[in-house]
């Protein structure tokens, strides 16, 4: 029976994760659909204000 060592698993797979890369991509990315979500709220909201604003002002 062969028992695989976690270095012998390490040398026989050569994919290795680069996890700084990978998490300041996935802060990135948070950062970017946070503010996304933002502005797309925003800008929905915004026809309903501008009306508002001319619907008190005229009346």
């Amino acid at each position: 029976m062969l028992l695989l060592t976690d270095s012998a698993t390490m040398e026989e797979n050569p994919f290795h994760y680069d996890y700084d890369t990978l998490r300041t991509t996935g802060v990135i990315l948070a950062v970017v659909m946070f503010i996304s979500g933002i502005v797309i709220h925003f800008f929905q909201q915004q026809p309903k204000l501008i009306s508002q604003m001319c619907l008190a002002s005229s009346g």
